[in-house]
């Protein structure tokens, strides 16, 4: 059953492809960098990161920062690959975390096949999901995918059909000034 919803805002994500055609983006959102895997008109990929930055007490200090990014590879119009990655950085206690989740076959049915990495101030560790106890009260690998990895990846297909918009709207009012000013132009 979760397997399924991951599998579901996997394939919701595919519409991320539809980023690729736009040459470059218009507009973002505050905090949003939009990057490519290849070149227009031949991209292979789209990589979307998100930044905060908390600010401490002490005037131009950053307590805290993160970033969270998606990058969803594309092999034709089928989703070959999802990267998710979250780095976070706690300045007044000096501790740095980051953690890659890697999906090289992200349309299986297969979603324990994930691949994490975690550093946490240098220490670090890479596993398969699998490796998870599923069992019994030990349900690591479930709450893994249901706390975090499904709400992470759902966030991001938010934050893709909010560019797509973002696109769109920005598209329809370039067309509009540009009628405006053949309008005007015709007017002597």
């Amino acid at each position: 059953m979760l397997n399924q919803r991951i599998l579901r805002a996997y394939e919701s994500l595919s519409v991320a492809r539809e980023l690729l055609k736009f040459e470059r983006m218009e507009a973002l959102p505050i905090g949003t960098l939009v990057t490519w895997v290849g070149n227009y008109p031949n991209r292979k990929g789209v990589k979307i990161t998100k930044f905060s930055v908390t600010q401490s007490p002490t005037p131009g200090g950053i307590e805290r920062a993160e970033e969270k990014s998606i990058l969803l590879e594309f092999n034709g119009s089928t989703l070959s690959k999802v990267v998710s990655e979250i780095k976070t950085a706690n300045y007044s206690a000096e501790d740095t975390i980051m953690i890659r989740m890697t999906d090289n076959t992200p349309l299986d049915n297969n979603v324990d096949d994930l691949v994490i990495y975690a550093d946490r101030n240098g220490r670090e560790a890479e596993y398969p999901l699998n490796y998870l106890p599923d069992e019994g009260v030990n349900r690591d690998r479930s709450e893994f995918k249901k706390e975090f990895y499904l709400k992470l990846i759902e966030d991001f297909f938010v934050h893709v059909l909010r560019l797509q918009e973002m696109q769109t709207q920005h598209s329809s009012r370039n067309q509009k000034k540009l009628l405006q000013s053949y309008k005007e132009s015709l007017e002597y």
